[in-house]
This record gives structure tokens, C-alpha cells and sequence, in this order.
């Protein structure tokens, strides 16, 4: 394939941090995502991943979201996933549609 691309803009601001993820967020680009949030696993201030152009998300990609949940719940952080497409939350196929 080689066309997978994804893109996380850090932000601080007001004592939050704020994750800008454009692209797609699947098996071959979520390791960016996953280092991004490991990296702030120390950070107490409250994160922000704002999936607004994001727009696809494979089981990988949730995993990471997930992960980042559970590991900022362990610690008593705040994340808050924000901006997630209607048509990614659709249970339905694509060839429904």
C-alpha cells in the first residue's frame, strides 16, 4: 500500500494538552499515535485527542485509544477522545451505504 499517513499536532494550553490527529489511524500508522501518548504517560495534565480528521480507524488504531484509556484511568489522568466521524461510528458496512 504505502500510502498510509497520519499526523498528530501537540498542543499545550491552559494546562491541557491537545492531540490533533489527521489521516488514517490503522495497523501501519498507529505506532505514531502510541508513542505520542507513552511519551506523555508521566504528564498530569489532562489530554485531549481530537480525531476529527481522522478518517479511518482499523482495530489497531482503537486499541492504541483504548490502551490510553485504560493507562490514563490506572493513574487518575484525564483523556477525552473527541471529533470521531459518524461514519466511523456506524455499525453498518460500507456497502450498505
Amino acid at each position: 500500500m504505502g500510502t498510509e499517513r497520519l499526523a498528530v499536532e501537540f498542543e499545550r494550553e491552559e494546562g491541557r494538552v491537545r492531540l490533533r490527529v489527521s489521516g488514517r489511524l490503522e495497523q501501519a500508522t498507529a505506532a505514531l499515535l502510541e508513542g505520542v501518548l507513552r511519551s506523555l504517560r508521566d504528564d498530569p495534565a489532562p489530554v485531549t485527542v481530537d480525531l476529527t480528521d481522522v478518517d479511518h480507524i482499523d482495530s489497531r488504531g482503537l486499541g492504541v485509544l483504548l490502551e490510553a484509556e485504560a493507562n490514563a484511568r490506572e493513574r487518575r489522568v484525564s483523556i477525552e477522545v473527541v471529533g470521531v466521524r459518524e461514519s466511523l461510528r456506524s455499525r453498518r458496512s460500507p456497502l450498505e451505504e
